[in-house]
């Protein structure tokens, strides 16, 4: 005579409500994870001035009222017409101390080539800020 085995079931994992938890879950994570925002560069910029036609002014400025910091790609910065050279935060402050002596209403431009570390011209806009100058032009070559 045979005797028949009792079949043994096997355990089963209810799957009816993990749509719901799966749900639950980006719910919690999406309202409890905070991001990151890069605020970028603090600059109040000015408006454009116009002339009496609608049209904008174009003014030719001298060295004595613009100094110009030209950032080139390996990390020097060209003073005005001087040759490019590497510059500390030390010695460009002298030198922004120096251009504010001579004309307290000069205007910096800050001239970045395309290939140029953003450290390099964020070190020269830090400089430029932290000497309170507020005439500051932005430019890539």
């Amino acid at each position: 005579m045979k005797i028949a085995r009792k079949r043994k079931y096997r355990a089963t994992i209810p799957t009816a409500s993990t749509g719901d938890i799966a749900f639950l879950l980006i719910i919690f994570f999406m309202s409890t994870t905070r991001f990151d925002v890069k605020e970028g560069i603090k600059l109040v910029l000015p408006q454009a001035a116009e002339s009496q036609e609608g049209k904008t002014k174009t003014l030719t400025l001298t060295e004595k009222e613009m100094t110009r910091f030209q950032i080139f790609p390996d990390g020097q910065i060209a003073v005005n017409r001087e040759a490019p050279r590497y510059i500390d935060s030390e010695e460009l402050d002298v030198i922004i101390q120096q251009k504010v002596q001579i004309n307290p209403d000069m205007i910096f431009k800050v001239i970045t080539d395309r290939e140029a570390k953003y450290n390099d011209m964020i070190k020269v806009i830090d400089r430029l800020k932290a000497a309170k100058i507020e005439k500051i032009s932005l430019s890539t070559s």
